[in-house]
């Protein structure tokens, strides 16, 4: 399962990661992150690598479209 940009969003916030560095970690730039956030069209293999940082920084993604740290589920609207 793939990310959607809500958890995308919510988990880089829950992570105190900016734009900047999330995409530097990724290997991607941060117009491709912002596509990424704002649902714009990039292909599963990005979208997979951003998803693979924030996994290996602690963030969990739930089915339901909310994602954790740890053991404190964040909903959208951080």
């Amino acid at each position: 399962m793939l990310i959607s940009a809500s958890q995308c969003r919510m988990a880089r916030a829950a992570l105190g990661m900016s734009m900047r560095e999330l995409a530097a970690a990724a290997g991607v730039s941060v117009n491709t992150l912002s596509r990424i956030e704002g649902n714009g069209n990039v292909t599963s293999r990005t979208l997979a690598k951003v998803q693979a940082i924030l996994a290996r920084s602690g963030v969990a993604f739930r089915r339901d479209g909310s994602v954790s740290v740890g053991q404190a589920p964040l909903k959208e609207g951080l």
